[in-house]
């Protein structure tokens, strides 16, 4: 499955760096990079105060600090109706709930009724953090907003060990993939070969751990990082070897992704019969993707693949599928 959701640089608009010297945004909470907490106080003097809990900078007209929701009220500063844009603020909209005071982004809560807000970062950021859901990019390995896990991979350990085990067992060279959780449809966008997106409903929607469907997220990953090998080695799709076995890799992507697909099979479907499943029928690209995932999760063995093609009377074109992926697998390691 593949997607075309569009992306960002995921640069920052003003040359502001964390202490390790990784770029940020001004009022992010942490640092992506090194996970360090960030404190914006007032230095310059631009708002005229700091709240007294969380010393980041705020506006002693405030009745609330907007980044921790600490009361900061104090008769004869504070103002006693909400205002719109307080000296050293500007105003990005009204509060959600109707209060009349202004918010600017990113703050969490308004500053005159200290209820949360909520902010559309559709256009401001590539994905949502899999535990807060605020805006993050692909390339943050940590939160910017919660601090926490902002790939969502410390979710998933256990599959992601087997698929990595798998990968080594079919002497599989890491070229460099990153898998994260994100809410939508599982993709590898061919632009951004190395970003594997899983649809985290499948772990996020789990009340325990035992309800995570371990077995299934091995195929799907191992599916994914199937369209991610072939999109990072796309050289190889003009080759005579891989068009003969898999067609034209470029052609027009048509495909719905409405299909049910059996993931946790390991098993090679008996029909049709010149593919590894039917889901794999629908388009070279797709071919390639299960004939990469039963390649890794039966790790190579290309000796009991045969023997189960023969019995299920497979069509020869499978078996050169798997060889041609097997021997292009060897040639990246240098084997003869």
């Amino acid at each position: 499955m593949s997607t075309r959701r569009p992306r960002r640089s995921g640069q920052p608009i003003e040359d502001l760096r964390c202490a390790c010297g990784y770029p940020i945004r001004r009022y992010w909470a942490h640092c992506p990079d090194c996970s360090r907490q960030l404190i914006w106080r007032d230095t310059a003097g631009l708002a005229g105060a700091e709240c007294p809990e969380c010393r980041w900078a705020i506006s002693p007209r405030f009745a609330y600090c907007p980044w921790c929701r600490t009361s900061v009220e104090e008769e004869g500063r504070s103002s006693p109706a909400p205002l719109k844009a307080p000296k050293g603020f500007r105003m990005d909209a009204y509060c959600d709930h109707g209060c009349g005071g202004g918010v600017q982004y990113p703050m969490p809560y308004c500053p005159w009724c200290s209820r949360p807000q909520q902010w559309n970062e559709d256009d401001k950021f590539e994905g949502d953090c899999p535990r807060c859901a605020r805006g993050v990019d692909d390339w943050m390995d940590t939160c910017p907003w919660c601090g926490g896990d902002a790939t969502g991979r410390h979710l998933i350990p256990k599959a992601l060990l087997q698929v990595r085990r798998l990968l080594r067992v079919a002497k599989v060279s890491d070229w460099g993939y990153r898998v994260l959780l994100r809410p939508g449809v599982s993709g590898v966008d061919p632009r951004y070969p190395n970003i594997i997106e899983i649809e985290q409903r499948y772990v996020v929607g789990a009340r325990r751990r035992d309800e995570i469907p371990w077995s299934m997220l091995v195929g799907l990953i191992s599916h994914e990082l199937g369209h991610s090998f072939l999109y990072h080695h796309w050289h190889w799709t003009r080759s005579r070897a891989f068009r003969h076995s898999f067609g034209e890799a470029s052609q027009a992507y048509r495909v719905v992704d409405d299909a049910w697909v059996d993931f946790q099979r390991r098993r090679i479907a008996i029909s049709p019969v010149n593919h590894v499943s039917g889901y794999a029928a629908r388009h070279p690209q797709e071919d390639f993707a299960e004939t990469f995932r039963f390649y890794v999760t039966r790790r190579g063995r290309l000796r009991e693949l045969f023997a189960e093609f023969g019995q299920k009377r497979k069509g020869v074109i499978v078996y050169e599928k798997f060889l041609a992926l097997h021997d292009y697998i060897r040639s990246l390691r240098g084997w003869h």
